[in-house]
């Protein structure tokens, strides 16, 4: 009698995530896995279980995103303060031909590739089960939940000059559930898959109908190289030529965007430094744990991590990194009017300290991935960023409004390499 009941309930169970699989799942992209290239576990039966097993993770932790309460969240913004900037300065009379002529206000539709970075892994989390939930909704570049008030993210930003805006994640989701919205990244990513990336995110965005596909102005985010250079670069053959193959990879991408995503701005924002993470002081012996995961390149014996291996890998990271500086400024992305990619340097000398050491709640449970607050600080000085000329652009990041950009009536419009 016990295991009938057992098997019974087992068996609901299974068949209220196959309905939950079936009200998330609405995405007709090629019936793909996911944003990963496809291999062969890409049919509907392996798809179907692969999902199925995240929707149990998903359910096991709950909606992390949905907590109002936690040191990891930003301080909310009282209803009485205005929103800093002048709206009306934000929002062209006329939808704009040119790139270089783009107000944050004409931007309608908003999109994200890359990694953890941009799924918002854990940014909610206070135990290890909830690091599996993915925040998208909270996402600095890409999430959309409640507004700046309280989650301060880039779209909730141009949320205020054009609430028309879509493509930005609801809430907690994975990529294949609905709520994810235009926010195609992956845990787990890595150069290679940007390519797929792309190729889908252009599909998905094609097939919406609140997108006008060739009239909408499009900005899109691409992080990645995170598990590059943490768990990828010390199993290759010959690691020093992963900086050439992340440009190979970068191009490919960003030609595809020029010829198949029409009135498009770009930000390529690279990696934090892998090493203000590992390396942090007097760390949590859960993230000293973890680490040794989700860093294995970098941290424990795994690959014999050494001191000369970790100063091997950060000189490929900083060739990594400088790949993404100069692959924007390559002619064959200039002087174009639908089309433009601006590399934003906030990461690079991004620091984790305060007046009183390491601010460990910028960070998520496993003091490797953003907190809620950390997203906010991201998305502030994503933003702050974007309305800077190239070589005045901040290189690190600050609390959000303590020090915010807004669009002026003498430079309205945000910067590219070719209106600066």
């Amino acid at each position: 009698m016990w295991l009938t009941q057992t098997s019974l309930n087992i068996y609901l169970i299974l068949l209220l995530l196959m309905c939950q699989e079936n009200k998330f799942h609405r995405w007709k992209v090629d019936g793909q896995l996911s944003a990963f290239r496809p291999t062969v576990f890409d049919n509907s039966e392996w798809r179907l279980f692969f999902h199925l097993y995240r929707n149990v993770t998903m359910m096991m932790a709950g909606r992390t995103g949905l907590k109002t309460r936690g040191r990891f969240l930003q301080k909310q913004v009282p209803d009485s303060v205005p929103f800093p900037c002048d709206v009306t300065l934000g929002r062209s009379r006329e939808p704009p031909t040119s790139v270089h002529k783009l107000r944050p206000g004409d931007i309608n539709v908003i999109a994200a590739i890359g990694d953890s970075v941009i799924t918002a892994s854990g940014a909610s989390a206070t135990s290890f089960l909830e690091l599996y939930t993915e925040n998208r909704g909270l996402s600095w570049c890409i999430g959309g939940q409640w507004n700046w008030r309280n989650a301060t993210t880039l779209p909730n930003i141009l949320k205020v000059f054009n609430p028309k805006l879509v493509g930005y994640s609801y809430r907690d989701s994975y990529s294949f559930h609905w709520d994810s919205q235009f926010n195609n990244a992956e845990i787990g990513a890595i150069s290679k898959e940007l390519p797929h990336m792309a190729r889908q995110m252009v599909t998905r965005i094609k097939s919406d109908r609140r997108v006008n596909f060739k009239r909408d102005w499009k900005i899109l985010t691409i992080t990645i190289g995170g598990n590059d250079i943490c768990a990828y670069v010390c199993t290759m053959k010959n690691p020093e030529s992963l900086p050439m193959k992340h440009r190979r990879n970068l191009l490919a991408t960003l030609r595809y965007l020029r010829d198949n995503l029409p009135r498009t701005f770009v930000n390529i924002v690279s990696m934090p430094d892998v090493e203000k993470v590992v390396n942090l002081p007097d760390k949590p012996m859960i993230c000293w744990i973890l680490h040794h995961g989700e860093c294995p390149c970098w941290v424990g014996p795994i690959h014999n991590s050494t001191e000369s291996s970790r100063a091997r890998w950060a000189k490929i990271q900083r060739q990594y990194k400088k790949v993404e500086e100069e692959v924007p400024m390559l002619d064959e992305f200039r002087g174009l009017d639908g089309f433009a990619v601006v590399h934003q340097p906030w990461t690079k000398r991004l620091t984790l300290n305060n007046h009183k050491g390491v601010d460990y709640s910028l960070l998520s449970y496993d003091c490797f991935h953003l907190s809620q607050k950390g997203h906010a600080r991201a998305a502030s000085a994503l933003w702050n960023n974007m309305l800077e000329p190239p070589g005045k652009k901040r290189t690190a990041w600050n609390a959000p409004f303590e020090s915010f950009r807004c669009p002026t009536r003498e430079n309205p419009y945000l910067y590219t390499y070719d209106n600066s």
